[in-house]
Parts: structure tokens; sequence; C-alpha cells
């Protein structure tokens, strides 16, 4: 069995919770469960992802010198 190394701060999240922080529905991260964009994490009969898994789907702008 191997052991994750998460962020002590990292925490999982539902479908419901999960769209909400990302601004989808909750059948937009079921989907992309199903066909691999997210990672998720079976606890019995429940579907999780990590925070992080759904942080690292938001762009982040570079930081650069206005012109």
């Amino acid at each position: 069995m191997r052991t994750l190394q998460r962020p002590t701060a990292d925490r999982l999240h539902d479908a419901e919770s999960a769209g909400e922080l990302l601004g989808v529905r909750p059948s937009t991260i079921r989907w992309w469960w199903t066909i691999g964009k997210l990672h998720r994490v079976k606890i019995g009969r429940l579907t999780r992802v990590w925070e992080s898994e759904l942080l690292a789907l938001i762009p982040h702008e570079e930081k650069g010198p206005k012109q």
C-alpha cells in the first residue's frame, strides 16, 4: 500500500463543494472524474477530490511588468 503525501491544510471535497469552488456544476466534477481530468478518492461508497487538485485547475496569471 502506498502513502500519499498531502499538505496538512489539504481538504477533501465532494462534487457539490468542488463545483462551488470552481464555479461549475457538480455533474461537471463527476464527468471530470469519469474522464480522468480529476483524480478521485474513494472512501467506502463516498467519492471525494483533494482541494489541491481543484486549485491546480485554476489558471494562474503570470506576474510581470505592465506595459
